[in-house]
């Protein structure tokens, strides 16, 4: 009866945030999967990722896992400056280390994708997760909170549309970043 009303209790919050977690992950992936396609447009990304691309199955997963392994340390420090009085820069280092590494391995997976696919447990396991994210999806586009989220967002990003504010300033950042990436080449 107890297990029962605290699984009521805290089941919903706890989907929501596991919800919240997996879409900002899958946005952050998306969004840097797409950054980094730009970036690997010079010369030498072209020529790596065509050599990470052939790679065989069990090699192209210890690719795909370095990035993991070498931001270990750096979380690590992260840690150690937010025990020493340090937050705010344990944080920054925590999130940079999020961003970086997730740039990374979004692209990584995109160019290993196929070779790590191969492997029967890592494609087990993928489709697991996708199944896992669908049916987390599933539960929470079916709450009520979730069309007010929706209402919300949609509503925000009206009034951001029609002040045009952040459109002229990502249009100009863009702008920039192409100028410098053409006098790269």
């Amino acid at each position: 009866m107890i297990r029962r009303f605290l699984k009521r209790l805290f089941l919903p919050p706890m989907v929501v945030l596991a919800a919240a977690i997996m879409f900002f992950e899958e946005w952050l992936w998306d969004h840097l999967a797409t950054a980094m396609a730009w970036v690997a447009r010079a010369r030498i990304f072209r020529w790596l990722e065509a050599r990470l691309a052939a790679l065989p199955p069990y090699l192209a997963m210890v690719v795909f896992l370095i990035p993991g392994t070498l931001l270990l340390p750096v979380k690590i420090a992260a840690l150690y400056l937010m025990t020493h009085g340090h937050g705010a820069a344990g944080l920054f280092t925590i999130v940079v280390a999020k961003v970086v590494g997730t740039a990374i391995v979004a692209r990584l997976f995109t160019i290993c994708r196929p070779a790590l696919l191969t492997v029967g447990w890592f494609r087990w396991l993928y489709e697991a997760i996708n199944r896992l994210k669908t049916r987390l999806y599933t539960a929470i586009q079916s709450m009520p909170a979730w069309a007010t989220a929706v209402r919300w967002k949609n509503v925000i990003k009206a009034r951001l549309r029609r002040s045009g504010h952040f459109t002229r300033r990502w249009k100009a950042i863009g702008q920039v970043l192409r100028r410098k990436f053409e006098k790269q080449k």
